[in-house]
């Protein structure tokens, strides 16, 4: 195991948190306070919308990233660089005016602070895998979402409420470009083994192509794919909530707390205990539980009082189900990986899996305009509910004899053709 390489050392569970953040803390400011400040600047939600699925688009196209990393550089290195870049896109998001008129350069950044987080996270993926074993990495994989669901909220809870305390939008990403610019520090303990020398690099790659194909021929490779696949347990609506938090007649500094602070400190016990349970069940059964827990906690808010308080308490409660659902969700990505092409599995599923939140989002957005608030949540609970009694037919009629996951067979092939 890479993890018993007399040169590896890894770091505690908690963390890869801070490591993960500067993903979390980019998507926090577009998704929370940017979509909060252009909403106040007469900007429609669907534009607003926009903004967020191009936050999500690169995280679609992951799977490029995951191969460069696992064949060039190392991970340590790409962190570092793609860190970097987050930092100043997050700086230049300070020097630029909150407007309609500005709405092309806040897309680029948008864009740029996106592309890199896909790169910090891959490459600590890739530093994790080289240094823990399979049976860590379920905590492992509830403290990254504390970093990519609490750390948006935090984050983003926390400019927006610098925006309306502390000087506005500027000194709000400014704060969070600190934040970004600290997060690397456990990698200075972190010792990840030297890539050993081997063949060229076009020969790895296709050495990893026939990895991720042979994993996707199996039982367990097409359940992986499925869940990421699902639309459900997305939180799109949620993305949106900023900026139709009028319906429920919620100011500026209740959408902060419990969309931000507090709900990203809500969010982190979701996300560890979610991850915790992939020690005791398959990720993917703690996962499809959460997801239809999730579709009805929306449900619910948008049949609840559409009050302050209702606001706060349904933005909070699906938080947390939320938190439960992503860190199962991660561990299906953790169990899946091999340390010599962690980069590229973790980006491939992590890919997938952002690209039924891309097309949900602008699918929310269309359906806030139409029909409001309710509407919205309704769509992304029926599509989540709908999606996961699927998944679950199919899994259970598709039940294996006893070591079937660990090969191909023509089963698999055929129903990982059929769906």
């Amino acid at each position: 195991m890479a993890a018993n390489h007399p040169e590896a050392r890894g770091v505690p569970a908690p963390f890869y948190a801070l490591l993960h953040l500067p993903g979390g803390l980019v998507t926090g400011f577009v998704t929370v306070t940017l979509g909060f400040v252009l909403g106040h600047h007469g900007v429609g939600v669907a534009a607003v919308s926009g903004i967020v699925g191009l936050n999500l688009l690169p995280q679609t196209w992951a799977f490029v990233a995951g191969p460069v990393i696992d064949v060039s550089l190392t991970p340590r290195r790409w962190y570092a660089m793609a860190a970097a870049v987050v930092t100043a896109c997050l700086v230049a998001f300070a020097l630029t005016p909150m407007t309609s008129a500005a709405l092309p350069w806040l897309a680029t950044l948008t864009f740029c602070g996106s592309a890199a987080g896909v790169f910090v996270g891959g490459g600590a993926t890739a530093a994790m895998a080289l240094t823990t074993t399979p049976e860590e990495r379920g905590p492992i994989a509830g403290w990254t979402q504390t970093a990519n669901l609490g750390g948006a909220g935090l984050g983003g809870g926390l400019a927006l409420w610098l925006v309306g305390h502390a000087g506005g939008p500027g000194v709000a990403a400014l704060a969070l470009a600190a934040i970004s610019a600290l997060c690397g520090a456990p990698l200075l303990w972190m010792r990840v083994p030297a890539r050993e020398a081997g063949p060229r690099v076009t020969t790895r790659l296709i050495g990893m192509g026939r990895d991720v194909w042979d994993l996707a021929r199996t039982r367990k490779g097409v359940l992986a794919v499925l869940v990421m696949v699902l639309p459900a347990a997305l939180g799109a609506s949620t993305g949106l909530l900023p900026a139709a938090a009028g319906a429920w007649h919620a100011s500026s500094d209740l959408v902060a707390l419990v969309r931000g602070a507090l709900g990203g400190l809500t969010t982190i016990p979701g996300c560890l205990v979610g991850g915790y349970l992939c020690r005791f069940w398959r990720p993917r059964i703690v996962y499809t539980w959460g997801a239809l827990a999730y579709a009805a906690g929306q449900a619910a808010m948008a049949f609840g009082p559409h009050t302050p308080f209702g606001f706060a308490f349904f933005v909070i409660l699906n938080g947390v189900i939320l938190g439960v659902a992503f860190g199962a969700l991660t561990g299906t990505i953790y169990d899946c990986l091999d340390p010599l092409n962690a980069a590229t599995i973790s980006t491939a599923l992590s890919g997938l899996a952002c690209l039924p939140l891309l097309l949900v989002t602008l699918l929310v957005g269309q359906a806030e305009a139409r029909m409001g608030a309710n509407g919205m949540l309704l769509t992304e609970a029926g599509l989540g509910a709908v999606s996961v009694a699927g998944y679950t037919a199919l899994a259970w009629f598709w039940r294996p004899e006893e070591g079937a996951d660990r090969h191909a067979t023509a089963t698999a092939e055929a129903v990982g053709l059929a769906v």
